[in-house]
């Protein structure tokens, strides 16, 4: 039963009534295997045939695929593919790509691809793209629509989500970069400089777009004679209420530096959330002034105290044996400027 049940599958894909003629150079064929170009039921033959089923033992070169196709190391289709692609290193496709692919190290699209593209490191799209790109670097020369998510995002042109840590936009309009860095043709480049109760002096660098930009942050204050220098990272946003009007909300995490202490090995940390107001004096320059909600947790003590924070007072604490909350309100003001 065993032996007839595999002649029957080898009758199966070399049957030539199995194949029918499209044009004078494409044939379909309802499966093929390779094991290595050209020993394969297509043989030299295979960049002739489009193939519905397709099993490519180590590699397989052939015309395109509408169906299903999985390669322990390489598949290649000089045309078109739609549906369903699974290879141990990479699929290269020539033509158009629509569908799901999945490789351990590389999907490479030499035309547009649609639908759902996952792979161990690069995603590449030579035109647009449309769909979900999920890779180590995710690249498409021309527009995206949809979903980009890796350590490093590239689009020329963008309407959907980058989430990585790298992100590049020629144009993004209509998108929304999500990273620790955003690079983006005529994106929101800003410096501001504000100071607070807690800490006098800030410098921040905002970079990405309006709707979402990623916050570099430094301060300097002083307590108890000795300098204080906080290290900040944030997220926030821009929202306009005319040309002149506009309110920043943003989210930080800051890193309190006292005596020079910059081990980082105790825990010394003010949470922030700012909300401010700003007015454009210029089409540069802004005015800011705004509330803060401070949430500072330390476990640093001076003087048998919890904290290195000048803090004019503290709406609720709660202090355990190795640290101490603290939760104020506070105010924001200064200036920004838009690069």
């Amino acid at each position: 039963m065993k032996k007839l049940f595999a002649v029957s599958i080898l009758v199966l894909l070399a049957s030539p009534h199995l194949v029918a003629q499209a044009d004078d150079s494409l044939k379909v064929s309802r499966a093929q295997v390779s094991f290595a170009y050209p020993v394969s039921t297509h043989g030299v033959y295979s960049l002739e045939y489009s193939n519905n089923v397709s099993f490519n033992i180590l590699f397989g070169l052939n015309r395109g695929l509408h169906g299903a196709e999985i390669g322990t190391l390489l598949n290649f289709n000089k045309d078109e593919v739609s549906g369903f692609q699974l290879a141990g290193i990479s699929n290269i496709n020539g033509g158009f790509s629509r569908g799901f692919l999945f490789s351990g190290v590389s999907n490479i699209c030499l035309d547009s691809s649609a639908g759902l593209l996952v792979s161990g490191l690069l995603n590449y799209s030579k035109k647009s793209a449309k769909g979900v790109q999920v890779g180590t670097i995710n690249f498409v020369a021309r527009d995206m629509k949809g979903l980009q998510a890796g350590v490093f995002n590239y689009a020329a042109k963008l309407k959907g989500v980058q989430f990585g840590v790298f992100n590049y936009l020629r144009d993004g309009k209509g998108a929304l970069p999500i990273g620790l860095f955003s690079v983006v043709k005529n994106g929101h480049y800003e410096f501001e400089f504000t100071g607070g109760e807690a800490i006098f002096a800030n410098l921040n660098y905002k970079m990405g777009v309006e709707r979402f930009y990623t916050i570099f942050k430094t301060g300097y204050s002083v307590y108890k004679g000795h300098p204080i220098y906080s290290l900040g990272l944030g997220f926030g946003r821009n929202t306009a209420i005319s040309e002149k009007h506009k309110v920043s909300t943003d989210l930080s995490f800051n890193q309190i530096i006292y005596k020079n202490n910059w081990s980082l090995a105790e825990l010394n940390v003010l949470n922030k959330a700012d909300v401010n107001y700003k007015f454009s004096v210029s089409g540069k320059v802004s005015l800011l002034v705004g509330p803060s909600f401070n949430v500072y947790l330390t476990k640093v003590k001076v003087n048998g105290q919890f904290g290195t924070l000048n803090i004019p007072y503290a709406s609720f604490t709660n202090e355990g044996t190795g640290s101490k909350l603290f939760m104020w309100m506070g105010i924001n003001a200064g200036v920004s400027v838009k690069l």
